[in-house]
């Protein structure tokens, strides 16, 4: 397990996970940056369930602070899912990825 300076802390799967699947679809995402968002309900009859969606932002789009990089691969992670995944595991178990406390 490694901890990110954004207190992401994460596996070497995970990381792997990201890496492979950045390398498997970039061809068709010329600039642009993989994107992980991080929702977690608060509130209502979805109370504490949780999201994460991987998927393709515009580079030009993601501020400097949002940039992080996971391993090898750079990845964007919104300021609000930063702090929502502050302290949490990810990990990847067969092409799923887990969120852990």
């Amino acid at each position: 397990m490694q901890r990110h300076p954004c207190g992401i802390i994460y596996t070497t799967q995970f990381a792997d996970y990201l890496h492979s699947r950045q390398r498997a679809e970039e061809s068709g995402h010329p600039g642009e940056l993989l994107s992980l968002e991080y929702v977690r309900c608060s509130e209502g009859e979805n109370a504490g369930a949780s999201w994460l969606r991987l998927d393709w932002t515009t580079l030009i789009s993601v501020p400097t602070m949002e940039k992080v990089k996971i391993g090898q691969t750079p990845v964007s992670i919104h300021r609000q899912s930063l702090r929502a995944l502050k302290n949490r595991l990810l990990h990847c178990v067969n092409g799923e990825i887990l969120v852990k406390q």
